[in-house]
């Protein structure tokens, strides 16, 4: 054995798991080792030739290690530690690769079996060293007199094997892949006494029949030559041997090519046979053009294709995508797909494509992934494993198409439904509020009360502003429109603004401070959608003061000033205030803390109209003690439609 097969490390974070193994594992008379994470557990494994590993298969990097150490140090025997409760998916992904899986926390007798197995497959193995050891010398006396006899029959059978594999490739093939049946090749077996014992028909039919021949002579110039020609050369260095030679043909012609020999070896590891291959270099170019033309059409044909393709690696490195890929997502090839996508919907390693790293098996799922400018995706994700003849998995294809605009139909749909729900049952109510104000003008005025009459005026308008609102918001929340930018002076827009509510407010016995930094110069905005959202905080503003059980003296103050290239509108009343959930939710579509006096648009449109405008907004709130709103919004917006500047008055209040 290449590593003593005393010495067992244990890696996992959990200090009481390395506890128990160390001695459970010591107890049975092995030396041990133990780190609690896998970038140590790996220099130490390697530097001081431990024979067993145990670790936790939960660890960060510890799968990578697994396959690292199964695939580059396969004597090193592997056990994985997985969690009580959920052992069949740390099994599932290092079932190939581990000799044995534990459940933690370990059971003694358990532990026991597993290393007694090891140990019986090493006794076994060095068994089966040890008689080959004694049996080979005896097997090759008796070979030796049917090896001179077989080689011939051996090397016909090669050379017809080659033959035969790369004629079905011919036959089989199809378009770009017809040209591999006029493949150029030469193929010849040579013994290690320089001398030709098999021939292919391509070879025969352009230099001859040279079965029993010198293996130098085909060649012309310095190579016609026992030591100089290539097969000489690879018995001589017996290894792989790619030069540059010149042939005649049995046209008398000179042919340069390239030739390929490689040595075949026999038990004891020395040279019996030696496979020639070339073609002519002419032949050669032409069949690189081929086959960089075919290349061309497979590259369109996968470029042209209307989906999203990506081929990953066991790693989940991109090793291949389409151009549409690339020119909505950036080409990344070469990087993690998780780490630049950042794919959603699924929990860690539960999207389709994980499991059909794991499992080697055909997918599909929703996933999310985030393009190049942070715009979010949805889409339907099917996956097809690429294994090699064996089985094993390779690369993992993955087909995306994209749903977003269905998503957003459905969402739309829900959503209209809701609105329908929630506008019938806001103006049922409104609506039964007129006529109830309408009754009372009425009653009012042919009882000559005119007191009735200038309350039920007040209940009317009250209705007529709430239908007003709401058609306004069902206006805004129904059709997209693009902005109309226009070049507006800051100070100018928040007085049209302050002069709007500024009579309302003050009617409602609330103090109104205006605070405006002059000359603070211009901004662009859609004059419009920005006004009525402003106005819509101002109006909670007041509704808060006014639905505030407490009696005290209640003002809102109206703040604008420039930070840098921003724009700060400020909104602060000493209200009713907000508790943290009406926060978190009152910018979400539907939600309102009226109850049947709010319709849940109102400050979902807000925050939409200031976020077409790149702005953001931002509370702060206390029960009782007020609110303060913030709206920040850039000075200039790029890209964005305009309209042309308009003189525009401060209405007066």
């Amino acid at each position: 054995m290449s590593k003593p097969p005393n010495k067992c490390y244990i890696i996992d974070s959990d200090a009481a798991v390395r506890r128990q193994v160390t001695d459970l594992v010591a107890g049975m008379g092995y030396e041990t080792g133990s780190a609690q994470d896998v970038t140590t557990g790996r220099k130490q494994i390697l530097s001081q030739h431990y024979a067993i590993l145990m670790i936790g298969i939960h660890e960060p990097g510890a799968l990578d290690l697994v396959e690292e150490l199964s695939s580059n140090h396969p004597d090193i025997q592997l056990i994985v530690l997985v969690e009580a409760g959920t052992p069949e998916k740390g099994m599932q992904a290092v079932k190939h690769l581990a000799v044995e899986c534990l459940v933690k926390p370990l059971h003694p007798i358990a532990l026991e079996m597993a290393l007694v197995r090891i140990k019986r497959t090493w006794q076994l193995q060095d068994q089966l060293a040890a008689a080959r050891t004694k049996t080979v010398p005896k097997a090759e006396v008796a070979t030796d007199k049917l090896l001179e006899t077989e080689r011939f029959l051996l090397a016909r059978q090669i050379v017809g094997k080659l033959s035969s594999f790369f004629s079905q490739i011919a036959s089989n093939a199809q378009d770009g892949m017809r040209y591999f049946n006029e493949m150029p090749y030469f193929m010849s077996i040579h013994s290690r006494n320089h001398k030709i014992l098999a021939i292919n028909p391509t070879y025969k039919s352009h230099l001859g029949n040279h079965v029993d021949g010198n293996s130098w002579d085909i060649y012309s110039d310095k190579w016609h030559h026992r030591d100089k020609c290539p097969v000489g050369q690879s018995l001589e260095t017996a290894d792989v041997i790619i030069t540059q030679a010149e042939v005649r043909y049995l046209s008398g012609a000179r042919v340069p090519v390239i030739v390929h020999t490689a040595p075949i070896y026999d038990n004891n590891g020395r040279v019996e046979l030696v496979l020639e291959v070339f073609a002519g270099t002419k032949e050669i170019d032409q069949l690189s053009d081929d086959i960089k033309t075919t290349q061309q059409r497979y590259q369109q044909l996968f470029d042209e294709v209307p989906w999203y393709i990506a081929v990953l690696d066991r790693r989940f490195h991109i090793a291949a995508i389409n151009r549409r890929f690339k020119e909505d997502f950036g080409n990344h090839t070469g990087a993690n797909f998780f780490d630049v996508l950042r794919p959603g919907s699924f929990p860690a390693y539960r999207d389709p494509i994980s499991r059909t790293m794991r499992n080697g098996v055909s997918l599909q799922g929703e996933m999310v992934l985030t393009d190049q400018n942070g715009i979010q995706y949805n889409m339907q994700a099917r996956t097809a494993p690429i294994l090699t003849p064996a089985g094993k998995l390779l690369q993992v294809l993955v087909i995306f198409t994209d749903i977003t605009e269905r998503r957003k139909m459905q969402d739309s749909l829900t959503s209209l439904g809701m609105m329908l729900g929630t506008v019938s049952h806001n103006l049922k109510g409104t609506l039964t509020g007129l006529d109830a104000g309408l009754y009372l003008i009425e009653k009012g005025f042919y009882r000559d009360r005119p007191g009735q009459i200038e309350e039920g005026i007040d209940v009317a308008k009250l209705m007529t502003d709430r239908i007003r609102k709401l058609v306004f918001n069902i206006l805004h929340s129904a059709k997209e429109r693009e902005l109309q930018l226009e070049q507006v002076d800051i100070v100018q827009f928040a007085g049209d603004v302050a002069a709007n509510m500024e009579n309302k407010i003050k009617g409602a016995n609330i103090a109104f401070h205006c605070n405006f930094v002059p000359n603070i110069g211009k901004f662009e905005i859609d004059a419009a959608l920005m006004r009525s959202a402003i106005i819509n905080i101002l109006e909670n503003a007041m509704e808060a003061c006014i639905d505030d059980p407490e009696l005290k003296s209640y003002q809102i103050d109206f703040s604008v000033y420039t930070e840098g290239e921003d724009v700060v509108f400020a909104i602060k009343d000493n209200g009713s205030g907000m508790t943290q959930h009406h926060m978190d939710q009152m910018f979400r579509l539907f939600f309102s803390s009226k109850g049947h006096k709010g319709t849940g648009l109102g400050m979902f449109i807000t925050k939409k109209i200031i976020r077409k405008h790149r702005g953001t907004i931002a509370v702060q709130s206390e029960p009782g003690q007020g609110t303060h709103f913030s709206i920040r919004l850039p000075r200039k917006l790029n890209g964005v439609v305009r309209k042309p500047a308009i003189s525009r008055q401060t209405i007066p209040a």
